[in-house]
């Protein structure tokens, strides 16, 4: 076996150890207790809460991340109001537009930012994602 070979043959193991690694700590990571938020943020979400650990979540009262997966475009907002409860803050962001908030960060850091918007009374986008600060 060459020089080279052999340097390829390290690498592919230690490559592969490597890949073993990463994935047991994303298994970590994503326990029962955050697959919701996970369902809802994507891997982006799993990899920026890896880097910025500390976030400050406080959600609405009738607030949970299962409740939050079940809303969809086209619903009413009758509905998301009694899946999801009153929101933390409604705001208008646009004219015809209204913007459900039910999560912020009471100490203006990093947090699980969770939004509905609604135009004329239909659901019309659902953002949730790991807010960075």
């Amino acid at each position: 076996m060459s020089v080279l070979g052999f340097i390829m043959k390290i690498f592919r193991r230690l490559l592969i150890v490597a890949t073993l690694f990463g994935i047991v700590f994303v298994m970590n990571k994503v326990s029962i207790n955050n697959f919701n938020n996970f369902r809802i943020e994507g891997m982006r979400g799993l990899i920026s809460e890896c880097f910025f650990p500390n976030h400050d979540t406080k959600y609405s009262e009738g607030y949970s991340s299962l409740a939050f997966l079940k809303i969809r475009l086209g619903m009413s907002e009758a509905q998301v109001l009694d899946i999801l409860g009153e929101p933390l803050i409604r705001w208008s962001p646009q004219d015809s537009y209204i913007g459900f908030q039910y999560s912020e960060s009471p100490s203006d850091t990093h947090y699980r930012l969770r939004q509905v918007y609604v135009s004329e009374g239909i659901v019309k986008d659902i953002i949730g994602y790991y807010y960075i600060d």
